[in-house]
């Protein structure tokens, strides 16, 4: 089916395409409500079709496309077109559908450039002028790399970070931001207007150094929620956690005998060590003391599997304590350091607590007080946990110890030894 107004240009494609034995010419239109109509009778397996047609000569020929293909799924339509424009070719293929084609009218006398784009939409394919195609291509490249480039400055990463993320220079970032902000900003972008989005990425960047420096002191999700919600305290909440305390036997003996600077050497590489692993079983540091840590599962962001995850980070701790024996301490004499840890699950307090200007998110409770006394008795290189953390974790192996009476509590406590 052709539709073309022009009678010279609809009678000269009528006869090149009469040419092909495989194309035949079923009917032709000289507007657009007549080819929309002649689709419906004919129901063609390809409609040709100029993108301008009257009553208004505008985009009919397009329009004419999308409703043809909603209507006729089978039919392909090819737009040829006069506009070297790749924004019509945009407007005709950017909705996602195939069986269309945009060919510049420059072709049709160039080979079988026609015969070729028909029968590609009548296989359900589409096809776009090789010129347009040359230059979508070049901007779909510079598109790519303006979103990557939107999405670093959206993560609050300032030129240094960029620039060493894209492998380039910070003035390359710097030349990048500029072209993609006074694209951004139209007309060619005034100065004025490119630097208010700087000022705003330079905003963004200082409100994710503040989030990266909070999250130093205080748990990543609290620093998280904080930063979002700056003016709003977490209120404390009863909810079920694990809690795990770990401690390195008689770390104290050791201390007294080194100086402070080797003391503070060993613990950092210590609780790094062991924050690594409780950020990898999803747990949140409560507070380090010395050279115990306290680590809880479950809060502030609640976890169904928090007494199984908490157990096997323990398993993961004793590993990663064994192979810092084994690499050293680069201290002289100092001797193989075992820790213990205790595990419990239970129901406590969780928010933020404190007064006098100083706020801490914790979790109080029985069930935090009882993991702190596991830990006093776990001998070096022990996991002992509670029956309500072994039930809730039942593909970690354990073995009974019978029951004990912790310090500070008349209730005895059944105690597990976790397997190693």
């Amino acid at each position: 089916m052709l539709g073309e107004d022009n009678v010279l240009v609809r009678e000269g494609v009528r006869a090149l395409l009469d040419s092909y034995d495989d194309i035949e010419v079923v009917g032709i239109a000289e507007d657009a409500p007549s080819l929309l109509a002649a689709a419906v009778e004919h129901v063609p397996d390809v409609v040709v079709t100029d993108i301008k047609m009257p009553p208004s000569f505008q985009l009919e020929g397009i329009d004419c496309a999308h409703a043809i293909r909603e209507q006729h799924p089978d039919t392909g339509v090819v737009v040829l077109s006069a506009h070297d424009d790749e924004e019509y070719a945009i407007a005709l293929l950017g909705r996602g559908h195939s069986g269309l084609a945009y060919l510049l009218k420059d072709r049709i006398a160039q080979g079988d450039e026609l015969a070729r784009a028909i029968r590609e939409v009548h296989a359900g394919g589409s096809t776009v002028d090789p010129s347009i195609a040359e230059r979508l291509s070049g901007r779909g490249e510079a598109a790519e790399r303006d979103r990557q480039l939107l999405d670093m400055m959206s993560k609050g990463l300032g030129y240094a970070e960029i620039a060493t993320e894209l492998g380039i220079t910070q003035e390359a970032v710097d030349k990048q931001v500029t072209d993609l902000f006074r694209g951004m900003a139209g007309d060619g972008g005034s100065a004025g207007l490119v630097d208010e989005f700087k000022r705003l990425h330079a905003a963004v960047v200082e409100q994710t150094e503040s989030r990266r420096t909070l999250a130093s002191f205080v748990p990543q999700q609290l620093a998280e929620r904080l930063a979002s919600h700056p003016d709003t305290a977490i209120e404390p909440q009863e909810v079920e956690v694990t809690v795990l305390f770990s401690d390195i036997r008689g770390f104290s003996t050791i201390a007294e005998r080194l100086e402070a600077r080797a003391v503070a050497s060993v613990v950092g590489r210590h609780l790094s060590a062991m924050a690594e692993v409780v950020a990898a079983h999803g747990g949140t540091i409560d507070k380090f003391q010395g050279d115990a840590v306290m680590a809880v599962f479950g809060a502030p962001e609640p976890l169904l599997d928090h007494a199984e995850r908490a157990l096997l980070c323990a398993i993961e701790m004793q590993q990663r304590q064994s192979e810092l024996n084994a690499v050293g301490w680069d201290v002289p004499d100092l001797p193989e350091m075992g820790v213990g840890i205790g595990v419990n699950t239970g129901r406590v307090i969780a928010g933020t607590v404190g007064g006098g200007g100083r706020l801490e998110y914790t979790v109080v409770g029985d069930a935090v007080n009882i993991a702190s006394r596991l830990q006093n008795e776990a001998k070096g290189g022990e996991i002992v946990a509670t029956a309500s953390t072994v039930a809730a974790a039942p593909g970690v192996a354990c073995e009974a110890i019978g029951t004990h009476r912790v310090k500070g509590r008349e209730e005895a406590v059944e105690v597990f030894r976790v397997i190693l």
